[in-house]
Parts: C-alpha cells; sequence; structure tokens
C-alpha cells in the first residue's frame, strides 16, 4: 500500500498529498511543447504550508511573474524563495533585505543572470565565484550558501534531477581581515572625556554603546517605554535595519532571537540614562533627527571623525577600531572585572555562550592570567611558593 495519501482539491488548484515526513503538492504551471500538462511541486511540512506555496505560485501566474521552470535562473529562484519566506514568516524584512544584497552580487554576473538553471555547470559558476575573491569572506559566504540552497531546492521541485554544483568549493577572499578590537583602557578614558565634554552629535548613543553593550541599531530603535527608571532596566525587542535602497526603518525584532532581552542599567549608566531622557525629542523614538530615524552608518561615521579628530587610538595597538568596538571595549572591561561568561552572554545578547566565548578569547585568557598571578600571590602569602618548594629525589 503506498504512503502516499493524496488529498484531492478543487480544478486547476493542484492536489496535496502525503510524503515522508511531510507533505508534497503540485500544481499545473503550463503545458510543454509536446502538449503535456507541466507540473511544479512543492513540499512542506503541514498542508497548510504546502498550501501557502501553491497560493504563491498561482498568483504569480495570475499577476504574470511567474517564470517556467524550464527557464527559471539561479537569481531568479533565490528570489522566489526569498519571497516566499517572507509572505510566511520564515524570515524578517530585515533579514530578507540582506539576502537580497547577496542575491544582487549574483545577479551582477552575465553569467548567472542569464543562464537557466539547467544549464549551469561547474566550470561556469567557478568562474563566477572567483571574480568575488576580492569580497570579504563573510560575503564569499553567504553568495556560497545562497547558490547552494538555491541549487538543493531546484533538485526538491524536480526542475533538476541532480546538484552539478554540490562538490564546487568555496573560495577565500584575499582580503586580509582586521579583527575588531576593544578600546584600551587609555583609549576609552580619552574618548569617555571627550563625548561627555564636546558638543559631538551622537555622542548619547556611543557613551550608551561603550556602558552597556547594546548593539548600535537596538540604541537608535529604542523607544521612552523602554526604560524603566524604577526597575533600573532597559528593554530591547527592535533594531534599525536598512531597506533596499538604505533607508532605515524599525524592525520589530532583534539581530537575533536571544538579542531581545531585558538589561540592567548599571549606576555608571544611569545619569547618562537620565540625561537621555531629558534631551528626547517629541518622538516616539530616544533617538532621531529632524524627525527621522538614525541609521547605524550615520553614527559609526561620526565615530571615525571623532577618534581621528581627537586623536583617540593609539596606533601602535593592533586590530581594528570601528564603532563595534565600543560593544567591545564594554565587554573587555566586564570581563576584566570578573564578570562571569554567562551573564555576559545575556547582556550582549548572544544566542550562545560559544559565540562569547570565540569572540572574547584574549580578554577571558588574559583574565585568565590574572587570576592565577593572584592565586600565586595568596599561596606566597601562605609560605608555599616557588622559594620554598623542596624537589624529592627518588631512589634509582
Amino acid at each position: 500500500m503506498s504512503n502516499k495519501t493524496k488529498k484531492k482539491r478543487g480544478n486547476g488548484e493542484g492536489s496535496v498529498y502525503k510524503y515522508e515526513n511531510g507533505y508534497r503538492g503540485q500544481i499545473v504551471v503550463g503545458t510543454g511543447e509536446d502538449g503535456k500538462p507541466i507540473r511544479r511541486s512543492v513540499v512542506g511540512k503541514t498542508i497548510k504550508e504546502v498550501n501557502e506555496k501553491l497560493t504563491l505560485i498561482k498568483n504569480s501566474m495570475i499577476t504574470g511573474t511567474y517564470i517556467a521552470p524550464n527557464k527559471i535562473t539561479l537569481p531568479e529562484m533565490a528570489r522566489q524563495m526569498l519571497k516566499d519566506d517572507l509572505n510566511m514568516n520564515y524570515i524578517r524584512e530585515s533579514t530578507y533585505y540582506r539576502h537580497i544584497e547577496t542575491l544582487k552580487r549574483i545577479e551582477s554576473d552575465p553569467y548567472m543572470r542569464a543562464t537557466p538553471i539547467q544549464k549551469l555547470n561547474y566550470t561556469g559558476v567557478k568562474e563566477y565565484l572567483l571574480t568575488e575573491t576580492r569580497a570579504a569572506q563573510s560575503v564569499i559566504d553567504k553568495i556560497y550558501i545562497m547558490i547552494q540552497r538555491t541549487m538543493r531546492e531546484a533538485v526538491k521541485r524536480k526542475i533538476i534531477t541532480v546538484n552539478q554544483l554540490e562538490d564546487i568549493r568555496k573560495p577565500k577572499s584575499v582580503q586580509h581581515r582586521e579583527k575588531v578590537r576593544a578600546l584600551t583602557k587609555d583609549e576609552q578614558i580619552k574618548l569617555y572625556e571627550v563625548l561627555t565634554s564636546e558638543d559631538i552629535n551622537y555622542s548619547h548613543q556611543m557613551l550608551l554603546s561603550m556602558l552597556t553593550g547594546m548593539r548600535m541599531g537596538e540604541i537608535n530603535a529604542l523607544t521612552l517605554d523602554d526604560i524603566n527608571l524604577k526597575t533600573k532596566t532597559i528593554s530591547i525587542s527592535r533594531t534599525i535595519a536598512r531597506d533596499l535602497k538604505g533607508a532605515a526603518f524599525i524592525s520589530q525584532s532583534t539581530k537575533t532571537e536571544n538579542g531581545a532581552r531585558i538589561i540592567s542599567i548599571s549606576e555608571t549608566a544611569m545619569p547618562l540614562v537620565k540625561e537621555i531622557l531629558e534631551c528626547a525629542e517629541d518622538s516616539e523614538y530616544l533617538f532621531v533627527r529632524k524627525g527621522k530615524l538614525i541609521s547605524t552608518s550615520q553614527v559609526n561615521m561620526q565615530f571615525q571623525r571623532v577618534i581621528e579628530k581627537y586623536d583617540i587610538i593609539d596606533k601602535k595597538v593592533k586590530g581594528k577600531v570601528s564603532l563595534h568596538s565600543l560593544r567591545h571595549t564594554f565587554a573587555t572591561r566586564c570581563i576584566e572585572a570578573g564578570m562571569q561568561a554567562k551573564v555576559l552572554q545575556h547582556l550582549l545578547g548572544h544566542s550562545d555562550i560559544s559565540i562569547t566565548l570565540n569572540t572574547y578569547c584574549d580578554a577571558f585568557e588574559s583574565f585568565q592570567r590574572e587570576n592565577i598571578a593572584m592565586a600565586d600571590e595568596y599561596l606566597a602569602q601562605m609560605g608555599i611558593g616557588k622559594g620554598n618548594i623542596r624537589l624529592l629525589e627518588t631512589a634509582g
């Protein structure tokens, strides 16, 4: 007996049936040159999910945006997949825009843009990937993931029988990636004095990042209701993102699932928070400029001007200094003060403690050495130390 239980639907609406660990749906999308119907298949974990995908296909056929499987290119299919993910709430709007930026790079290549997915070959795609080696490794990684995911989906939909690109290797970037570092204690003191004594745009946001570890997108999305002076907490639930035209908008969710969090306002940060509330404009959001939202890039440009103008950075210290260094600075000072990694993970909104440990491994190692030195000093006070140890000789 077949394990495919078919659910019949009305004429022209396609069909849905149980298949392996979920459901599969089919819909006729046209007629081939031989006069036989061309069917397109979709899969999902539930009947509802499959029906939603079938509805998207029908709507695209009605509006004339549907592309026949035998003509669809990889970028076109990737765009369809991203729209499906967005419409069915699998990804947030901000995530969708980030993926579209990756897709635009693929679409800019003539071979990738014009070649139907069935005719893509190993050599052609490899040559395209080699043109991207001057990009950052993170960009190359995103391009590679998008290509592979789209090819796997094409196999699922039976647009192609096998993924011809499955064994293609991901190239490495020729860029030398300089690690973003925290400010040294001296640099932090100099910057703090400048930001608190000079009239500098976005100084409140920079200081808040340096004293709380919040991401700049999270800071610029704060509302008055997010600050609770009674409980001395800040509620973080949104972030600033950019649309396809680069304009800032509020994403009603944080960068990661664990990014949504409530953090305590320290005694050090409390005067700053009170000043921010006093200076807030008559707006829903705490940080606006001429009635408009402020993007992370705007603050970053000002930050770069400040550290250059006031000679903040010690050129002898290795590592890249960017706006994100303020967040790193907060984390590094917390580690130096003895904060546990699990507590720091929550404050920073990391999804996994391994991210915290890996990102700040140098600071944790330095803190470990300092603690061992403290233990050595304690043992010396007890009379246990290098000068007091007698080596035992074993008889041969």
